[in-house]
């Protein structure tokens, strides 16, 4: 696994190099700039807030021009300048401007009139990641909820954020997030946008309408199969012909990435029970070949319903993705709302906080991995089944 633990390294590397049209006159904010070679985002910020730091605002405000970012160095793009409550700062000309001091003081965050109240949504059964029965909801909840609160903390009270969980994942993006029921949901995986084209109905719904926050964690995913299943994926073509299973409301781009193509070109049978542990109980009474999920889901699904003599994991990765906060385009503060998340982000990185909270999450998880030395049982006493103790959790939450 690959934690990030650097805040937007690669959109900042990107920024830094951002330049202005050598040749335009003042302007204020609200109005469009002419990107040209010779200044960066950060002297922008400078000069439209008075605070390099704030470069990430315009980046925000210009992510439906420019996409995640690496488009973004191109000469003769327009990008807006966004307004802070109202204000008309002025954009100076280059020439007269002193370049912004290598550091500055800590200031307050910047908050938008209209921002004062966050709404999050997520669910159970995505373990690690999210759960309602792990503690402080699990690794991206935990971090969300301690980031916010620093947030929050640092405005003294004046922006407040909550924390829903909805328990049915397919109906988050559309149409609780779509529709503004909620204003911002986690965690959800990012499809290759750049590679639009090859993408299906479902992740090219995602990435037109969805903007993602900076990577909080990256995740490889791994196939089960039965332990007397010959599926090797010494070739990935052994899948093709195969019963799949993944729970419904969740992703599927991975399949058809690389060339697969295995859902949009009807290669594989996709069954799409409403759970996660469904699939493996699919998996193993023979209903399905096989089980591709992200990592530490699978792993905990495995320990959870008992089945490590019946199925075994392939060690080689179908592919890594990267799990992300959304928000859709469409709302109104969605710019802003992005960067009060990412900005606290970064500020739980770089205190440490957000390393140790990723591996105390992660301890936590290989710890409950461990299979315990099966105990002496009555042979009139049958082991409770997994399943009755998961649906009376997953009905309380």
């Amino acid at each position: 696994m690959v934690k990030f633990n650097t805040a937007c390294s690669a959109w900042t590397a990107a920024m830094l190099w951002l330049a202005l049209a050598a040749g335009a006159s003042a302007q204020t904010c609200g109005q469009d700039y002419t990107i040209q070679e010779g200044d960066s985002l950060a002297k922008i910020a400078t000069k439209v807030y008075g605070k390099s730091s704030q470069w990430t605002i315009i980046f925000y405000a210009n992510q439906d021009r420019v996409g995640a970012g690496q488009s973004l160095l191109v000469p003769g793009l327009a990008v807006r300048i966004p307004c802070l409550e109202g204000g008309a700062s002025k954009l100076p000309d280059v020439a007269t401007t002193e370049a912004a001091p290598a550091s500055q003081p800590a200031v307050p965050p910047a908050l938008s009139s209209e921002v004062k109240r966050i709404q999050f949504l997520t669910a159970t059964d995505f373990s690690p990641f999210t759960d309602s029965a792990l503690p402080n909801g699990g690794m991206v909840t935990d971090l969300v909820n301690t980031a916010m609160g620093q947030f929050k903390k640092e405005t003294n009270a004046t922006f407040d954020y909550n924390i829903s969980w909805v328990n049915d994942w397919a109906a988050h993006l559309n149409p609780l997030l779509v529709t503004r029921a909620f204003d911002m949901g986690f965690p959800w995986y990012k499809p290759d946008c750049a590679s639009f084209e090859d993408l299906d109905t479902n992740a090219k719904f995602r990435c037109q309408k969805f903007f993602f926050s900076s990577p909080i964690f990256e995740e490889q995913v791994l196939v089960w199969v039965r332990k007397d299943s010959p599926i090797k994926l010494d070739n990935e073509n052994e899948l093709v012909g195969k019963k799949l299973c993944r729970q419904a409301g969740v992703w599927t781009f991975d399949l058809d990435e690389k060339g697969r193509n295995w859902v949009k070109g009807n290669k594989v049978t996709l069954l799409r029970p409403p759970g996660t542990e469904d699939c493996f109980k699919l998996l193993a009474d023979g209903s399905v070949d096989a089980v591709p999920i992200n990592e530490l889901t699978g792993r905990t699904n495995i320990i959870r319903l008992d089945l490590a003599d019946k199925l075994r994991v392939i060690e080689k990765p179908l592919s890594f993705l990267t799990l992300h906060v959304v928000i859709a385009k469409t709302h109104p503060q969605a710019r802003a709302m992005l960067y009060y998340l990412n900005t606290a982000l970064d500020k739980l990185r770089a205190s440490g906080s957000y390393d140790q909270i990723v591996e105390r999450h992660l301890q936590q998880f290989w710890d409950s991995q461990v299979v315990p030395v099966a105990k002496a049982t009555s042979d009139k006493t049958p082991p409770k089944a997994a399943d009755d103790t998961t649906t009376t959790s997953t009905a309380k939450k």
